[in-house]
């Protein structure tokens, strides 16, 4: 029997396909201009733009269904580089990082870079650490890789709790911020006979549509609707362009914003706005998702958050985005390592081109909404500002003659804040839609990446890795679409408490997922004498120095911020792996056997060989 390395076909048509999509959801938004300058209310314009886009990405789910196995896990290794690294940008910069990165540029000012900047920072170091030897392994989770990589099936196990654990964070946040973005645009539940609150209704919403996007085809599924997000999520920019052509007579905002900026520090002077400029702790000074006043000057730098935060926050979120469970699997879904290496390169020019986008949108927001409510009498608010105030967007209550204090009768909320531009520049209320559509893409599409891959988890580590190694490829993909329901009621019950900050929960979980896994992945790659106990060691210690760090109440350690909880995990982390390595003894051969393998980017992935001696009936120890 020959070794056929022939890469899966792609499909030739996918530039045409998302062309289309693209041109229909032009055309949609195009048609709604019309229709609102002929009457269309604006409660149903709000309804279509927002509703649309989901119908069309339950579709896509469905037209991509499959019962391969393959297909399901890991998209038959037929995704070609562009398309992987669209999908990989749209789960990196989800919803919770887009909207609380705006919001937090609009409180905090320039120090609110190092929220996209660490993001950034993970998908490079992702590239120069991982790319080509994750890939070679071929494996379609992380617990996978580390099974493939030392062969023990108690540190798949290990590895396949804190997946979901550390997946099931980021989830409940992008479902939660979904459902308080929803509530902006739909009915409440009471109008159609429902009898939930309209928070769980939203909520239900949320979960069902990204749901029914993933369920059918898992990550074959949400590859493509991952691509068609990151479409909508382009749309955002309609409204930044257009305001960028209003006040700079240039369609480049990512390039003008400066004198926004400049702008912005004018009236922060004359209106009295700064009224905070000694930086305090991260968890103190990180905006909050409620109600709250501008108080801190924009371009001054580190006046919110102290310099040993600000370093610290892009090493947890760099670090934490190139070992996360939910993204390192993306590295299997190209058709080879050379298509691995250039989706990274693609993934640079995309991360790159968001992090140019976020602070010029908050701050041609915050330059438009200063000059036009801060300070300014009731008689003279623009006719915009009631109708974000009816929305509950912000909060203009009392007089506003008193210039003492008038900047601090304004508040805003940071989640909603990316909702305000389109308004504040009398756009069409289709812009506002337009806005809140790429808001939900985005964090629909990190929901169903964190969905999937808390499903496959569960079906290919824990159902067919542990449980039941001989299950059939129908009962596989049950197992995952039965889990995906599971933690759909654990989303629901979970999110109906108060004081879920989507923010602060993603960052948290990437804290969680720096420290637990960015050693053992570091080391299974470049230390040849890791050991499956230290890797064992690694992630108990990783995981649990960060997980109580980051609730623990007192003085600080060292000044570490309890959001920097990765930056005492990931010394514990390495620390650990290093010393009982070296106490447990050499790896077996089948772990030195896999770490030379791992290093060769190029020929047959670990997970095809052992496909195949295993079809051959060869011995190939794969407990």
């Amino acid at each position: 029997m020959t070794l056929n390395y022939s890469t899966p076909a792609v499909n030739p048509r996918l530039g045409s396909s998302f062309a289309i999509f693209a041109s229909a959801y032009i055309c949609l938004v195009l048609m709604l201009v019309i229709l609102e300058q002929l009457g269309l209310s604006t409660l149903t314009i709000d309804q279509l733009i927002v509703i649309t886009p989901a119908c069309f990405y339950i579709a896509i789910g469905f037209m991509t269904r499959t019962i391969n196995v393959d297909d399901f896990f890991i998209a038959g290794q037929r995704v070609p580089p562009f398309y992987n690294a669209l999908a990989l940008c749209a789960m990196v910069f989800g919803g919770s990082i887009l909207l609380g990165s705006i919001g937090s540029f609009f409180f905090v000012g320039i120090d609110a870079l190092a929220i996209p900047l660490g993001c950034f920072a993970g998908l490079i170091l992702t590239a120069v650490l991982f790319v080509p030897h994750l890939r070679k392994a071929g494996a379609n989770t992380l617990p996978g890789l580390l099974h493939l990589r030392f062969g023990r099936s108690n540190l798949r196990v290990l590895a396949s709790i804190l997946t979901i654990i550390t997946c099931a964070i980021v989830l409940i946040a992008e479902i939660a911020l979904g459902g308080k973005i929803a509530g902006y645009f739909l009915p409440p539940p009471q109008t159609l006979g429902i009898g939930l609150s309209p928070f769980a209704c939203f909520i239900l919403f949320v979960f069902a549509s990204v749901f029914l996007t993933v369920a059918p085809g898992g990550v074959r599924s949400s590859t493509w609707t991952q691509c068609a997000q990151f479409i909508v999520f382009l749309g955002i920019l309609a409204p930044l362009t257009v305001v960028s052509v209003m006040r700079t007579n240039l369609p480049l905002p990512q390039l003008t914003y400066g004198s926004q900026l400049e702008e912005v520090k004018a009236r922060e002077i004359t209106k009295g706005i700064v009224t905070v400029s000694q930086a305090q702790p991260l968890s103190v000074s990180l905006p909050k998702p409620g109600a709250q006043a501008v108080s801190r000057p924009s371009e001054l730098a580190f006046s919110a958050w102290r310099p040993m935060d600000f370093i610290l926050l892009i090493f947890c979120l760099a670090t934490g985005v190139a070992a996360h469970p939910a993204f390192l699997p993306r590295l299997s879904t190209t058709p080879t390592i050379l298509s691995s290496r250039r989706s990274a390169g693609w993934v640079a020019v995309l991360a790159g081109f968001v992090v140019l986008t976020i602070p010029a949108y908050a701050y041609f927001t915050k330059a438009m909404v200063i000059d036009a409510l801060v300070g300014v009498p009731v008689s003279d608010l623009p006719t915009w500002s009631k109708a974000l105030q009816q929305l509950g967007l912000v909060s203009l209550p009392g007089n506003q003659f008193d210039q003492l204090n008038a900047a601090q009768r304004v508040t805003f909320q940071r989640d909603s804040l990316a909702l305000i531009l389109p308004m504040a520049g009398n756009l069409p209320r289709v812009f506002f839609g337009l806005a809140a559509a790429s808001a939900l893409a985005a964090l629909s599409a990190c929901a169903a990446g964190h969905l999937v891959t808390i499903a496959n988890t569960a079906s290919d580590d824990l159902f067919h890795g542990f449980w039941n190694k001989s299950a059939s490829p129908a009962r596989r993909l049950l197992v995952a679409r039965f889990a995906m329901l599971l933690c759909g009621v654990l989303v629901f019950f979970v999110t109906q408490r108060e004081g879920i900050d989507p923010l602060r929960w993603v960052i948290s979980a990437f804290s969680l997922s720096s420290g637990t896994f960015f050693a053992v992945l570091v080391l299974s790659v470049w230390w040849r004498r890791l050991n499956a106990a230290g890797a064992f060691a690694a992630m108990i210690l990783g995981f649990t120095a960060t997980a109580f760090y980051l609730n623990m109440a007192g003085t600080p350690l060292f000044g570490i911020d309890a959001l920097t909880a990765a930056a005492v995990g990931v010394p514990v982390s390495f620390g650990g792996a290093i010393v009982v390595s070296l106490l447990a003894g050499a790896p077996d051969e089948y772990a030195l056997e896999a770490v030379d393998e791992i290093r060769v980017p190029a020929g047959e992935t670990l997970q095809s060989r052992m496909l195949r001696l295993a079809a051959r009936a060869k011995p190939f120890r794969s407990p």
